[in-house]
């Protein structure tokens, strides 16, 4: 368990795939399953995030994470990325001319700043020239999600817009 938990500390962001731990620890499949599942520490856990595992901070954890991550520069995404990673995101794989057809606008800038951080990588499609763009495993980990089926549906996302906009009449009052 701790060359398990090691290497998945190493790996920080990357994480690491189930073919990966298999080929470097001398363990099964079935095993490693077992592993993961009964991983208990104070303050970390291990998560699975699409095909990759991740050695992860526990709820306990998040106050002081954020404290630390408070007193830091902020490193936010705009709002054309947002836009643009979330076309990606419900829509993969999409091309750079698709994006920039929902959008109106030309999205290179916003491509380049989710393919430099990670959130998004190219992908070539059989039959077609032009580069698509699908979200990666990173994207899945830095938004909590396991897979892409747990994105908030169309419905979901009218009903939290309904709320909000209900509290924000609450508070103007």
């Amino acid at each position: 368990m701790e060359i398990i938990e090691g290497l998945l500390y190493i790996a920080g962001d990357a994480g690491l795939s189930e073919e990966q731990l298999i080929m470097h620890v001398p363990i099964t499949k079935s095993q490693l399953d077992k592993v993961v599942e009964t991983y208990e520490r104070p303050n970390f856990t291990i998560q699975r995030h699409g095909d990759k595992y991740f050695l992860k901070t526990t709820r306990h954890m998040e106050k002081y994470i954020q404290r630390i991550l408070d007193d830091r520069p902020g490193q936010k995404l705009s709002q054309a990325s947002l836009e643009v990673l979330s076309i990606i995101a419900y829509n993969q794989p999409v091309s750079r001319g698709d994006i920039e057809t929902m959008r109106g606008v030309a999205s290179d800038g916003p491509v380049s700043t989710l393919l430099g951080k990670g959130l998004v990588a190219k992908k070539s499609m059989h039959d077609e020239r032009a580069a698509h763009f699908v979200t990666t495993d990173y994207f899945l980990q830095l938004f909590g999600l396991e897979s892409l089926e747990e994105l908030p549906s169309q419905k979901d996302i009218m009903e939290q817009e309904e709320m909000d906009l209900f509290f924000e009449s609450i508070e103007e009052e």
